[in-house]
């Protein structure tokens, strides 16, 4: 069989054209297509049978498709070592029929790993087309021959209709002993399509008859490596590690080439690896190995000295007796929990900026809380105690407010020390500022109307709101 060349553009459309002109064939020469997997078949079985087509040949292909693991040439040195570490799917040693109709991505056969596939093509322009299933990004491996060099058999490896998504890449193509073997990178899980042609086509050649066959057959090999393993922080005191890798990997940590520890990952890719304990400054290299063997990249990891410092003890908020959260500060992402007495009433981790908010049950006034901030090893700080006040219900005294013209575009006056001030004509509001923490305050506005009447509020940090101070706007 004469080398052959990967499916083009020109050889996709003579593919396309064999699914009309094949049938339209067909009938002018009265070939039942149907008879191919009734009739012919056991015509096929006695081929065999008389050694037409060879049980050696059949063996021959699966043994090519095995030989594929260690192809030289046109194949990259990266491609051979990956399929040569690799495992293959070569399940059973089946043979198989084609059964028609089968010319198009619709009507594709299955086609099994391992199987031996035995079909037909019609003496011009028929279309075999077969469809196999990749269950992970890898190499996926088809040889095939021909009984007859009336047969010059095509194959390839594309998605459907011929839609290029970048997702099949031809690594390169074999020939021993007639037979071809072509090599494909597929880099994601998927149905994909094997059409089958006879290349004379192309010269409208008819050499070949009902009694022309050839044989395919298939594997697949899983030699994509895992990502690399993600390693949570390692200290000095750790015996254990642990991290994220590939679902069911294998998981070995060395120093230097001297493993110290292998774990599963589960099936949601969490590790847990048993190490003994190592000096600070020690660095680790991790990876992830697959069923099939193939091994990630390294990830590394220092050894760093368990943190024994605590946090600083929180910063806490008045409580008041009908308060149902606590607020405050407290060490990044540690974890802030009030207590009464030894009796834990709530905890929260506080945010990347140390701010937390606590949710707890009312307290009577008088009680005394206690808060602690933990951090991510463990250190407590000391405590900060707090006593619930009894909540504030006083509102403030109604603010003094200056003489405000019709050109003014700031009302002053004094309030409440740190109250907030409101300014507003009826019910709408025309500022608010805050007063310090003598009293005094100014309110930016917008100029108004000599005679237009403001209403002016302050309110407390309790949320109480005083009585209003009414204002005229007079005449500059």
């Amino acid at each position: 069989m004469s080398k052959k060349k990967v499916v083009t553009a020109l050889t996709a459309g003579l593919l396309v054209s064999s699914l009309s002109m094949g049938t339209g064939y067909a009938e002018e020469n009265n070939y039942d297509v149907s008879k191919k997997t009734i009739e012919e078949q056991a015509e096929v079985s006695k081929k065999l049978e008389k050694n037409i087509v060879k049980p050696e040949i059949i063996n021959e292909v699966k043994s090519d498709v095995l030989k594929s693991l260690n192809m030289p040439a046109p194949f990259s040195n990266k491609a051979a070592k990956s399929l040569q570490r690799s495992s293959v799917s070569f399940d059973n040693e089946e043979i198989v029929f084609e059964s028609e109709p089968n010319d198009d991505f619709h009507t594709a056969n299955i086609m099994s790993y391992g199987n031996t596939v035995i079909g037909q093509l019609l003496p011009l322009y028929d279309l075999d087309m077969y469809k196999v299933n990749v269950p992970t990004a890898g190499a996926f491996i088809i040889a095939g021959g021909a009984s007859s060099p009336a047969i010059d058999l095509g194959f390839t490896v594309t998605e459907k209709d011929y839609k290029d998504n970048n997702n099949v890449s031809y690594l390169g193509s074999e020939f021993d002993e007639e037979i071809e073997t072509q090599v494909y990178q597929v880099n994601k899980a998927g149905t994909y399509y094997v059409p089958v042609i006879d290349f004379d086509n192309i010269d409208d050649l008819d050499d070949n008859s009902e009694e022309d066959i050839y044989i395919l057959s298939a594997a697949f090999v899983d030699n994509v490596a895992p990502a690399k393993p993600v390693v949570n922080q390692v200290t000095n005191n750790d015996k254990v590690i642990t991290g994220k890798a590939e679902a069911n990997s294998t998981v070995t940590v060395n120093v230097g080439k001297n493993r110290i520890g292998y774990a599963k990952a589960n099936a949601s890719g969490s590790f847990s690896v048993s190490i003994p304990a190592q000096k600070v400054g020690t660095t680790l290299n991790v990876t992830a190995k697959d069923a099939a063997g193939n091994v990630s990249s390294l990830t590394y990891v220092k050894v760093t000295s368990v943190d024994v410092t605590p946090p600083a003890k929180p910063i806490v908020n008045q409580v008041d007796d009908n308060d149902k959260v606590i607020t405050g500060k407290a060490e990044a992402n540690s974890m802030v929990t009030v207590n009464v007495g030894k009796n834990r009433i709530g905890y929260v981790k506080a945010s990347s900026n140390g701010s937390f908010s606590v949710g707890i049950p009312i307290q009577k006034a008088g009680t005394t809380l206690n808060v602690t901030a933990k951090d991510a090893a463990g250190n407590v700080s000391s405590l900060s105690y707090v006593k619930v006040v009894k909540a504030d219900m006083t509102p403030p005294a109604k603010p003094t407010v200056n003489k405000v013209k019709e050109t003014d575009k700031v009302v002053t006056g004094k309030a409440e020390a740190n109250s907030t001030v409101t300014v507003n004509a009826g019910k709408n509001r025309l500022g608010y500022a805050k007063a310090n923490s003598k009293g005094v305050y100014s309110v930016k506005i917008a100029a108004q109307k000599k005679g237009t009447l403001l209403n002016v509020t302050a309110k407390d940090a309790a949320g109480n709101v005083s009585k209003l101070s009414y204002v005229t706007v007079v005449k500059r």
